[in-house]
């Protein structure tokens, strides 16, 4: 994050506490557009690379990935599960979302390159939080897409076969 950033994030941070406005939506869990959103866009940005060249397919792929996803966050322990809405639902807002990405828009309207440098800052951030996030994502949108058994050749493995 940029200083310029910084000091907009702060100011606008501090401006909305000062009126009273909520920076933070509380939830128990994050409504299901919130992450179909946030999944969408930071999916392309973190399989930059790995998915296939043809555009049906890719999306087909993504599709499939996101499904994966809404299937295994259940099986997530209660904490995580927690810690990723809270995530999610910061991205949602405009304020936490300014004060996390460093961006007013939405991560959808990101280009991809600027989807990278965001998981980039996030991964390099001096912010344990930060760094919590973008392992956390890492590890479940990989989990996800590499779980399927469609993507197992490109990594050459081969499931075990049990009797």
């Amino acid at each position: 994050m940029h200083r310029r950033q910084f000091i907009l994030a702060g100011l606008a941070i501090a401006g909305t506490a000062a009126l009273g406005v909520p920076l933070w939506h509380y939830s128990v869990s994050a409504q299901p557009d919130n992450r179909a959103l946030v999944f969408s866009a930071i999916l392309p940005a973190l399989l930059y690379g790995a998915l296939p060249a043809d555009d049906t397919a890719a999306a087909a792929a993504l599709q499939r990935t996101e499904q994966a996803l809404h299937d295994f966050i259940p099986y997530l322990p209660k904490r995580q599960q927690q810690e990723l809405d809270q995530l999610i639902n910061a991205l949602a807002h405009r304020v936490s979302r300014l004060a996390i990405t460093g961006y007013w828009v939405t991560v959808q309207e990101l280009t991809i390159n600027a989807r990278l440098q965001m998981l980039q800052r996030w991964r390099e951030s001096y912010l344990v939080i930060l760094q919590q996030a973008y392992h956390g994502l890492r590890e479940l949108l990989y989990g996800a897409f590499y779980g399927q058994p469609e993507h197992w050749q490109n990594l050459n493995y081969t499931a075990p076969r049990f009797r």
